[in-house]
């Protein structure tokens, strides 16, 4: 005689089950394809979007768990077009550091373990990442509105067929923001940029499936959350793996970042430098400086005040993520490479080359 598990019971006695299994019952064809498309979800789903599918046998219907975004149905922007809108973003009156939270929020939920996430759908505009602590979404709504006023009024006035997508829009900002940072640093530097990103309805997002990419921690940021399974300066060299950035790119990213004023809250932890939102190399310099001496701050975990050897007055805040980069024997190799005296071109140039990376990680139609 057969034997039946509760589990094999459950299919025909739970009142849901019972719907399927009967309706299958009746109409086998439906159970044949629903076991197709489950086992095609199964045997596929580290492969990111169907854009990276290759052969004749891909199915061209799109899939909601692939996260779909729209085909470019107009004629992208011009390196004419990017310059006017960058004219537009810096009228607005948003700050570097708002611009560059809003980009870093859209292109770092990236990861390549299953080519997940990016910048490309603007999904950062949408629940449930709309909704994310990490994307601080009071200052995101803000700066997305100003955007959207921005993009629709370009899309108007433009006669000759070329749009902007907001996905698009959201990376000029942060390329524009660091653009001004880095000449109000006295260097002159242009961000790469590829037109060509679309936006995601919210029809094309499974809100449940998107929010598994929700950070725990984002050390980029100094975001580091309960959820955290880890150490924050384990975490992350965690997010860098999914991010696919080596140790250099890693650490000029945090140190601009720092620099960019860019931390989830504004908050002023790491950020050691006296002129804030511009992209010096302030960071390595204060962070190494040996006339500081750190300590934690009793009763706050994590954090760090880094005082004046000589008077004892506090110079600086900082958490585990910031000083990691001074304790590390290969990260402060890298650390001290970019605070000597002189390093300040390259620091900015390494750190543009990093963010454009960043930026471009989805954007499987370009590669």
């Amino acid at each position: 005689a057969p034997i039946m598990f509760t589990t094999d019971l459950a299919l025909r006695y739970d009142p849901e089950y019972g719907k399927v299994t009967k309706d299958w019952l009746e109409n086998p064809g439906k159970m044949d394809d629903a076991f197709a498309r489950a086992w095609f979800k199964l045997t596929h789903r580290d492969m990111g979007p169907s854009t990276r599918y290759v052969g004749s046998e891909a199915p061209s219907e799109a899939l909601v768990w692939q996260d779909p975004v729209p085909a470019v149905e107009y004629d992208l922007v011009t390196e004419a077009d990017v310059d006017l809108l960058k004219k537009s973003i810096f009228a607005s009156g948003l700050a570097n550091s708002e611009l560059v939270r809003a980009a870093w929020a859209s292109a770092s939920t990236f990861r390549d373990t299953d080519y997940r996430g990016g910048a490309n759908g603007a999904r950062v505009r949408l629940a449930p990442q709309n909704g994310w602590e990490a994307n601080s979404p009071e200052e995101l709504g803000r700066v997305l509105l100003v955007l959207e006023d921005i993009q629709a009024d370009f899309n108007a006035r433009n006669s000759g067929g070329r749009k902007v997508s907001i996905a698009d829009l959201i990376v000029i900002g942060g390329n524009a923001a660091i653009e001004r940072a880095a000449q109000q640093a006295g260097h002159s530097i242009s961000v790469p940029f590829t037109p060509g990103r679309t936006d995601a309805t919210a029809e094309m997002t499974d809100a449940a499936s998107i929010n598994l990419l929700k950070p725990a921690a984002d050390g980029f940021r100094n975001y580091y959350s309960e959820r955290a399974r880890l150490s924050p300066a384990d975490m992350l060299v965690d997010k860098a793996d999914t991010l696919t950035l080596t140790v250099p790119e890693m650490t000029a990213l945090v140190g601009g970042l720092r620099a960019l004023n860019a931390n989830v809250g504004a908050v002023s932890h790491g950020v050691l430098t006296g002129s804030p939102e511009t992209l010096t190399n302030d960071f390595f310099v204060n962070l190494l400086d040996m006339a500081t001496e750190w300590k934690p701050v009793e009763g706050e975990e994590g954090i760090f005040e880094g005082r004046d050897r000589q008077t004892g007055e506090v110079k600086w805040t900082a958490t585990e993520v910031d000083l990691v980069f001074g304790s590390n024997s290969e990260l402060r190799a890298v650390a001290e490479t970019y605070a000597y005296d002189g390093a300040e071109k390259t620091f900015a140039t390494d750190f543009v080359k990093a963010w454009a990376k960043v930026m471009e990680l989805d954007r499987f139609d370009v590669k």
